[in-house]
């Protein structure tokens, strides 16, 4: 059974600060060569809001799903991404984003059991509070059935 007392948990915020040097290395793990990205106050690649929160946070921390206790019941999978832009995030931008875990649910399937685990995180610009962009990730577990 998925761990539906997760739902609407509030993860609490990190500040993030977009360095120019990650920036550039992902456009090209995404097999995006734009110089533009290579350059002071770039914009970031469509899909870099999925990992600022692993790759600029100031705290040192990431808030999420315990992770450890999903592993233990099955396989983890990466399902979906969405991004809704309110303005196009760029390097030295400092920004706060909010995180909760909006939606838990499962789905049988004939050789598994599938729970879907759906984070959101808003992202603001820190000095103003006006919104940037707000990112959605389902995580899957595939848990065999018994």
């Amino acid at each position: 059974m998925a761990l539906e007392e997760l739902k609407g948990r509030d993860l609490g915020t990190q500040r993030v600060v977009i360095e120019r040097a990650p920036v550039p290395v992902f456009a090209r793990a995404v097999t995006d060569d734009d110089p533009a990205y290579r350059r002071d106050g770039a914009p970031v690649p469509p899909t870099f809001p999925f990992v600022m929160a692993y790759w600029g946070t100031v705290e040192g921390e990431v808030t999420g799903l315990p992770i450890g206790e999903l592993r233990k019941r099955g396989m983890i999978l990466h399902g979906e991404q969405e991004f809704e832009y309110h303005r196009w995030p760029k390097v030295g931008d400092v920004l706060e984003g909010r995180r909760t875990i909006a939606d838990v649910y499962e789905r049988e399937t004939s050789s598994a059991l599938m729970e879907f685990y759906v984070m959101q995180t808003d992202w603001r610009d820190a000095e103003s509070g006006e919104p940037v962009v707000s990112d959605r990730f389902t995580l899957i577990v595939r848990a065999k059935k018994s």
